[in-house]
C-alpha cells in the first residue's frame, strides 16, 4: 500500500503547491500559532510534503521533516535552500516505521497524513513513541463538511478518495480515543471549515488505566 502512496504523491509533487497551497494556507498558519514553539523545542513534521509550512517556523528552532515521497521532498529541499532554512532537516521516511528514538520530540505535527496512511492507529502510536512524554501532538486533517448530505456522499466516494491519495473517510476523534490521546484544543480551519486542527497531550499514563 505504501508503494501506491509513493506513486500517487510522486505524481502530485509537481502540482501540489498549485492545487493545495492556498486552500490549506489558513490551516498551516493556525497550526503554527497553536503549536506555540519555544526556542529549544525539537519539532517533527510528519508528511512535510513540498515544505509549504517550512518558512513559517521560527528560524532558531530545530525542525525535522519527513515524507514517504522523495519527489515531494525535492520540492521541500528547494524551499529550504530558497529561504536559507539551516534549522530544517529533511529525510525520506515512512511515518509508520520512523528511525527515531523514543521520547525525541517536544512537538509533533502530522498534516493531511492520518487519513492517507494504510494503518492510521499504528502511525499514531509511532508518533506517540517518538514524542516526549507530556509533549504535544497536532493533527491537521480534512474532516468533511458539516452537512449531512455531503457527509453521506463522502462516505460513498471514500474508496475513490483513498485510491487518489486524498484519504479515507472516518471519524478522527474516535481514532484519537483508540490511540489514548486526549484532545485539549480543537479548531476548524480552511475553506468551509472542512479541516480539523486538533492538539493532544502525549499523556501515556492514560494507557495504564483499566
Amino acid at each position: 500500500m505504501n508503494s501506491h502512496i509513493k506513486k500517487i504523491y510522486s505524481f502530485y509533487a509537481s502540482i501540489y503547491d498549485i492545487l493545495f497551497g492556498k486552500i490549506f494556507e489558513h490551516g498551516r498558519h493556525t497550526a503554527l500559532k497553536m503549536m506555540d514553539i519555544k526556542p529549544n523545542d525539537i519539532i517533527l513534521e510528519v508528511g512535510v510534503g513540498t515544505g509549504l509550512s517550512l518558512p513559517l517556523y521560527p528560524k532558531g528552532t530545530n525542525i525535522i521533516g519527513i515524507d514517504l515521497s522523495a519527489e515531494m521532498l525535492l520540492k521541500a529541499k528547494a524551499k529550504k535552500m530558497k529561504h536559507t532554512l539551516n534549522n530544517v532537516h529533511l529525510s525520506t521516511m515512512d511515518a509508520s516505521l520512523m528511525a527515531f528514538r523514543n521520547n525525541t520530540f517536544h512537538k509533533v505535527i502530522a498534516s493531511h497524513v492520518i487519513t492517507v496512511v494504510p494503518d492510521p492507529l499504528h502511525t499514531l502510536n509511532e508518533i506517540k513513541r517518538v514524542c516526549k512524554k507530556d509533549g504535544d501532538i497536532f493533527i491537521l486533517n480534512y474532516a468533511g463538511i458539516d452537512n449531512q448530505f455531503v457527509s453521506q456522499f463522502e462516505k460513498i466516494i471514500s474508496p475513490l478518495r483513498d485510491k487518489l491519495g486524498l484519504g479515507k473517510h472516518f471519524d478522527l476523534e474516535i481514532l484519537l480515543k483508540q490511540a489514548h490521546l486526549t484532545i485539549i484544543n480543537k479548531h476548524h480551519v480552511n475553506i468551509f471549515n472542512a479541516c480539523q486542527l486538533i492538539q493532544c497531550k502525549n499523556d501515556t499514563s492514560s494507557e495504564n488505566i483499566q
